[in-house]
């Protein structure tokens, strides 16, 4: 018997496991070929990608707006064109926009945390759903692929799989897809390495049946079989549902009305909060539809309609999202990125429509981006026909490379190989050009007036001396010191203070010269050198009901503490000298909520901070 095609007639081949109503589907394996691959390679680098399939293939230009274009949209798409400057304006850019739906995302891109990658497509673009989406899916220019290009990978990398899984290794699922359906692509040449189930009773009886001896034939071969995975599914679900339980949602901002995408990121990140070391997670927008062949747009109003919604949507669940990664202290560990599986033509229909295109912008999004634009407005002719297409300025793959060499922490060589060639990278990530040093942790704060480095290096006795380098834009670094090697100990730590300097961010690195004069480099550290960053408060979450604030600066003016409620209300009021000082530490009353969220405004020397900070 054929077990793939055995795997997919049974439809409990895969088990979902339920929280607050949202399946969540586990596996060993990615549902997205892609993502597989990272999972595979990337287990213990500590990062954590989320992907947001956009489903229907989505107008790049009614999301993105070429404002420089607008002359040549309007001639081409006057069914659906926005209205002359209705879309919102990004810091730093008089080229591009944003629809007007989106102002959480446009907050992010202005907080330098979005980062809009242009024209994305691939050489000779399939305009049909399906294989459009299977040639996003395994990585290929086969549209026909029918086994994931990292589901063979794993079967070759866990040619035992489902033996002997979990184990302590690898005790979590390596991806979590969240509505949607397992894809045909997870499947290997003989094996699934995905779980699913039609309904939540499934899984009860998965983990409450006691199954009767299976028949001695090739069918009870493959029954035994799957009710293993069915057993699998069940140690897997005991660890989501205690990550899930052990971490409570922080953000105020998921929104409260008919939103399916946030309330599958709302899962996501609480179970990336509670500890969970998946490294993947894919989501689905299932209540939103990109597929505008008709009624994109009110007739009276281009800017509402339904893609007007579905980019609300998107943007309100992203902006809640990052908010809550924040405050749970998993920024800097996690990024996230859309894609759908093509764009939309650069002409208008006779529906109020757009039909199937090419290239379109894909968004990357977390405190790890290069904040900012990479490409330019698409070129377009001064009158556009059917077969005007927004062209090509990177292909996915460049995307994909990007993602695998300078987050998921892979070598060259298996990138090339995985994705079959060697595609130049794109500067997505604010480490795109550094190799990280193996066995070495940069740990960098702010601390009155100076800048804290803390490095340790595993393998110090490899290296002659670091030299320690600073940015301001997160690209060209330049010497500020060198510490000499004089220990020659197998693990040494080296402390480093640098003054303050003025700069929207500051980056640092380490370079380490071995004995040999080869160098090699740390990760990047980050500090923000923001209004808010002029005050330390601490500990946040507040413990005890005690809050510390240290200044940067001495206060010689009266200091004026609030604590805001999410309706805006105020809960607490301090108003006190500090004649000087720089720190202030002070107690409020008990009757705050735990793990829910407020704002500390501190007023003082003609300033004004705002904090979020949650009590546990």
């Amino acid at each position: 018997m054929n077990r793939r095609k055995f795997l997919g007639n049974t439809a409990l081949a895969t088990v979902p496991i339920m929280l607050t109503g949202v399946p969540v589907f586990a596996g060993e394996a990615l549902s997205h070929p892609f993502l597989q691959s990272l999972a595979a390679s990337a287990a213990n680098c500590g990062k954590v990608l989320v992907v947001i399939q956009m489903n229907g293939g989505n107008d790049g230009l009614n999301m993105v707006i070429p404002i420089d274009k607008y002359d040549q949209l309007a001639v081409a798409r006057p069914a659906v064109i926005l209205p002359p400057n209705s879309w919102l304006t990004l810091n730093g850019s008089t080229t591009t926009g944003l629809h007007p739906a989106m102002t959480g995302l446009r907050d992010m891109y202005n907080d330098g945390k979005i980062s809009i990658v242009q024209g994305v497509s691939y050489p000779s673009p399939n305009f049909s759903h399906f294989f459009a989406q299977n040639i996003w899916f395994s990585g290929t220019m086969n549209p026909a692929a029918s086994t994931g290009w990292i589901g063979r990978q794993l079967e070759t990398t866990h040619p035992a799989y489902p033996t002997g899984y979990p184990n302590t290794t690898n005790p979590d699922p390596m991806a979590i897809q969240i509505g949607g359906s397992l894809p045909l692509s997870l499947l290997g040449s003989d094996v699934s390495f995905g779980y699913n189930a039609p309904n939540p009773a499934s899984l009860v009886s998965v983990a409450t049946t006691i199954p009767e001896p299976a028949p001695v034939s090739d069918y009870g071969t493959e029954l035994t079989f799957l009710r293993q995975m069915r057993t699998q599914s069940n140690v897997y679900a005991s660890r989501i549902a205690a990550a899930y339980n052990g971490q409570a949602t922080l953000s105020a901002q998921y929104p409260t009305t008919s939103n399916n995408l946030a309330a599958q990121l709302k899962v996501v990140a609480r179970l990336i909060g509670g500890g969970l070391t998946t490294p993947v997670y894919i989501v689905n927008q299932t209540d939103a539809g990109y597929d505008t062949h008709e009624n994109q747009v009110v007739d009276t109003n281009h800017a509402t309609g339904s893609h007007a919604t579905s980019l609300g949507k998107l943007s309100a669940a992203i902006a809640a999202f990052q908010n809550d990664i924040t405050l749970m202290g998993k920024a800097n560990i996690v990024t996230g990125m859309t894609f759908s599986e093509f764009g939309r033509r650069v002409i208008s229909n006779d529906s109020l429509g757009t039909d199937h295109g090419s290239g379109a912008p894909v968004l990357f999004f977390g405190a790890g981006v290069n904040g900012g634009v990479i490409g330019n407005s698409p070129v377009l002719p001064a009158t556009s026909n059917s077969n005007t297409q927004v062209p090509m300025q990177y292909d996915f793959r460049q995307l994909y490379a990007s993602v695998m060499k300078y987050w998921m922490c892979m070598t060259n060589n298996e990138t090339q190989t995985i994705l079959g060639g060697n595609f130049n990278t794109v500067p997505i990530f604010i480490n795109n050009v550094v190799v990280p040093l193996t066995g070495m942790q940069l740990n960098a704060n702010w601390y009155n007036d100076y800048a804290l480095l803390n490095f340790e290096v595993q393998a110090n006795d490899s290296y002659e001396k670091f030299v320690i380098e600073r940015s301001t834009d997160g690209r060209i670094f330049s010497p500020i010191n060198t510490l000499t090697n004089t220990t020659n100990l197998a693990t040494q730590q080296y402390d480093y203070k640098d003054n303050r300097i003025t700069a929207p961010s500051v980056y640092y690195r380490i370079k380490g010269i071995s004995k040999q004069g080869q160098p090699s480099y740390s990760k990047i550290a980050t500090l923000k050198n923001s209004s808010a960053q002029a005050v330390r408060v601490y500990p946040n979450p507040v413990t005890n009901f005690t809050i510390n604030v240290e200044f940067l600066e001495a206060v010689n003016t009266p200091l004026e503490i609030s604590i805001i409620g999410t309706l805006g209300e105020k809960l607490f009021y301090l108003q006190t000298n500090l004649g000087g000082n720089k720190f202030i530490s002070f107690k409020v009353p008990q009757h705050f909520e735990t793990k829910s969220l407020y704002v500390l405004s501190i007023v003082y020397n003609d300033n004004v901070v705002n904090e979020k900070i949650v009590f546990l």
